[in-house]
């Protein structure tokens, strides 16, 4: 999965600043190419749009490279899907399918509000 992380966000990153995919160096900090405030944001936007978590600004400041967003986005993902597991996993079956119908009502009501 991080090769497709990194992809993706290496896709981020050109449409972010401006790239060619060759100029991209994936171990090259946000501060190293001139990054700014608003394009930490535009970052962080398309990040959790991309991957549905969201990496908070000072993340992006400290793990500024693609490779280190791999890796934040990697973790952030790993510790929802642990959650969720272990959430889950506490439920008895008749929690679970009544929690499964609830979502599936909601979802149902999303789409005909759209």
């Amino acid at each position: 999965m991080s090769t497709d992380v990194r992809a993706e966000l290496t896709a981020i990153w050109q449409q972010v600043f401006g790239l060619d995919a060759a100029e991209v160096d994936t171990a090259e900090s946000f501060f190293a190419i001139g990054g700014t405030s608003f394009q930490a944001v535009q970052l962080m936007t398309r990040m959790e749009q991309a991957f549905g978590v969201k990496v908070p600004l000072p993340v992006i400041f400290t793990e500024g490279s693609v490779d280190g967003l791999t890796a934040a986005v990697g973790d952030a993902l790993g510790t929802d899907d642990d959650g969720l597991l272990a959430s889950v996993e506490g439920l008895s079956e008749e929690e679970a399918l009544r929690l499964l119908r609830e979502h599936e009502t909601r979802a149902t009501e999303d789409r005909t509000d759209t």
